[in-house]
């Protein structure tokens, strides 16, 4: 008789998986033969000199932007069809200061993608409420938006990413125009999210991601993943200015310098 056959469960795909991506704006290449997977559960950071292509990198992940060759795949999908398992932080907000728009309407925003439209459900508020209250701003749902502190309305847009209840969470320099408090409160709501879902955030504050992240991943035209612990006092020194928090436009985190174009 035969042994039963043992049944494997299906492979897990990637949360994100890019394969010979390459992207240019007009006749300049911004990104080059970028390949890179992203497995679920993990938290990631994009590392790498101004105008290196780590904000279009996220773009074309979220698939804003469409490569001109190379694959991209969130969850084994394309980035259209898994549009609704993602949260979106970008860098910058551009919004009327004098606009009235409370902390509770910004949140619900998130919902948008959810629905064919009408006026916000119960189910729509409960999750605008949820996620106000895992980013520790539930007291301040009918507050005004623009009278926020820089970090509690970064806190904020997280919270409206996370209305949907992602299973991949991207986000833009998070950390821009917060104070060190704020900062230090958001990267620990982020340790806390990274337990149920993927994070991959772009940040210039090596010294800090570096504590939270296994692994970095630079951009400069290619892409090179290092562990963390490859980032040592010398690397980081070339990279860097002596804040360590500005990134030099240099390729020194590359093993060879991409070919100008």
């Amino acid at each position: 008789m035969r042994a039963a056959a043992q049944h494997k469960p299906p492979a897990v795909p990637p949360a994100i998986s890019l394969h010979n991506v390459s992207f240019a704006y007009g006749a300049a290449p911004v990104l080059e033969e970028v390949t890179l997977s992203v497995s679920a559960g993990q938290f990631m950071s994009i590392i790498g000199p101004n105008g290196g292509g780590k904000t279009t990198l996220l773009k074309i992940v979220l698939g804003l932007l469409t490569p001109q060759s190379g694959t991209v795949r969130l969850f084994g999908q394309a980035p259209a069809a898994a549009r609704r398992q993602v949260g979106y932080v970008p860098q910058y907000l551009h919004y009327d200061p004098q606009f009235p728009v409370t902390v509770l309407d910004v949140v619900l925003m998130g919902r948008l993608g959810t629905r064919l439209g009408g006026p916000y459900t119960r189910q729509d508020r409960a999750a605008a409420l949820q996620a106000l209250e895992e980013l520790q701003l539930s007291g301040l749902s009918s507050r005004p938006f623009s009278g926020l502190s820089g970090g509690q309305r970064q806190r904020a847009l997280i919270a409206r990413a996370l209305a949907v209840d992602p299973r991949l969470l991207l986000l833009d320099e998070p950390t821009a125009n917060v104070d060190t408090q704020g900062e230090a409160k958001l990267w620990e709501i982020l340790k806390m999210l990274n337990q149920r879902m993927t994070i991959l955030l772009v940040s210039h504050d090596v010294g800090m991601v570096s504590n939270l992240v296994a692994q970095v991943i630079c951009v400069n035209r290619r892409v090179v993943v290092h562990p963390t612990r490859a980032l040592s006092a010398g690397t980081l020194t070339r990279m860097y200015q002596t804040d360590l928090r500005a990134i030099l436009h240099d390729t020194q985190c590359f093993d060879e310098e991409p070919p100008h174009g």
